[in-house]
């Protein structure tokens, strides 16, 4: 039996960099970019579902860049040419876009640029990792990328985002700024013909609509009752989470009497009570088990946010740190125990099928969520999201009566 082959740790860190800086694009991004839209737009729904488009562009066109990104094979490799068009663009139309809100049509295009850009190296950029990293690897690998990314959240809320208050301009530019440094880093760690390409390896992770349709049309059948209900528990917590995301910066600042910066700062401390429970998440999730673990986060976080619907602006930091726990113990058990549904076999399905459950809530929460705010007032949006985890909830917990515990220890068995 050969040796396990050694982890490229500081080669993953310099690649994890990348996904450090993106981490922070999206960050600032969801904070300030509903702020900029109400200039012109006063619905909440107009404006969620334009916050929604970022998730529309990924779930059509990922895939479609990862595999034409498999088809490229050049001086500089598969990956890397997309990074070296894709990052500087998305970094300049990234900066601008405070800056192209003279007007609506203008902030518009530029933003459509944005999201085209970051696109196009968003998969291959993703695909750095199974390249560099042999099969066994690969769970400890993703950690190292995975935490990246989480500290990237933190350093675009906690330090980045408070200079929006001096000059709006200022977080986008830094995000931009750090996106070009990630570039350089990444070019530096990542080899340009890396031991372990293969083809498919983006669509591992976001495949083709066209084949997650008809993936979900299984999901009536019998034998997958039990994972239809596990996907549909976790469309109602990604709802729960991304309404919140997207729409707390108006809620912060319309209604509750922070400035944008505040604003950023306070999901800030939501993205850093995450990445402490990443690991204690992992670790209750395998003790007491991932359904439990994840049920009991989605009322910890719903619990949070309804203390914050109530609390004095003093407590809402703390509020919102004890939301970031429960939503590590929701989405750091969410994709082993989807994943392991069918077993080694299945493994590709349901991970598409996770991808879909989860870009969907994404794409649809903030309008949906806008449109509530505008109804009820901006309030209205804790409970809102407060509602759907609870939902989310019941349905984890009928998605164990129907046989999701007893088909995962049957995969673990495999």
């Amino acid at each position: 039996m050969a040796a396990p082959r050694t982890l490229p740790v500081a080669r993953l860190i310099g690649i994890g960099t990348g996904g450090l800086a993106l981490a922070a694009i999206w960050g600032t991004y969801n904070v300030f970019m509903p702020l900029l839209l109400g200039d012109f737009v006063e619905s909440r729904a107009l404006r969620g579902a334009i916050m929604g488009l970022d998730n529309v562009v990924a779930i059509l066109l990922i895939p479609v860049v990862g595999a034409w990104s498999d088809r490229v094979d050049g001086r500089w490799g598969r990956r890397l040419p997309f990074l070296l068009a894709g990052v500087p663009l998305a970094a300049l139309t990234f900066a601008g876009l405070p800056w192209a809100a003279t007007a609506l049509w203008t902030l518009l295009a530029l933003d459509v640029v944005f999201l085209l850009a970051i696109t196009l190296y968003r998969a291959p950029l993703v695909a750095l990792l199974p390249d560099h990293v042999a099969p066994e690897q690969r769970a400890a690998g993703n950690g190292i990328i995975t935490l990246m990314g989480a500290l990237g959240g933190v350093l675009a809320l906690v330090v980045i985002a408070p200079a929006y208050d001096a000059a709006r301009w200022v977080p986008f530019a830094a995000a931009a700024l750090l996106a070009l440094a990630s570039l350089v880093v990444v070019l530096g760690s990542a080899q340009r013909h890396p031991p372990f390409v293969r083809r498919g390896a983006v669509q591992d992770e976001a495949p083709v609509l066209r084949g997650l349709l008809r993936d979900l049309r299984e999901l009536a059948d019998a034998a997958h009752r039990g994972p239809a209900w596990l996907l549909l528990g976790l469309f109602f917590c990604f709802f729960g989470f991304a309404a919140v995301e997207a729409q707390f910066s108006v809620l912060a600042t319309e209604t509750l009497g922070f400035t944008g910066g505040e604003a950023g700062r306070l999901l800030g401390a939501a993205s850093a009570a995450f990445v402490l429970l990443a690991l204690p998440a992992g670790v209750a999730g395998r003790r007491f088990g991932e359904l439990g673990t994840m049920r009991g986060g989605a009322l910890l976080l719903a619990a949070a946010l309804v203390a914050a619907a109530v609390a004095p602006p003093s407590l809402l930091v703390a509020c919102m740190a004890l939301a970031g726990a429960g939503w590590a113990l929701v989405l750091v058990p969410a994709y082993p125990l989807v994943a392991d549904q069918g077993g080694r076999d299945r493994i590709g399905f349901y991970t598409g099928l996770y991808y879909l459950f989860g870009s969907g809530a994404a794409i649809v929460a903030p309008g949906a969520a806008g449109a509530l705010m505008d109804a009820l007032g901006n309030r209205a949006l804790f409970g809102v999201a407060a509602a759907a985890l609870t939902v989310g909830a019941v349905v984890l917990t009928l998605a164990g009566r129907r046989g999701v515990a007893v088909e995962r220890r049957a995969a673990v068995r495999d």
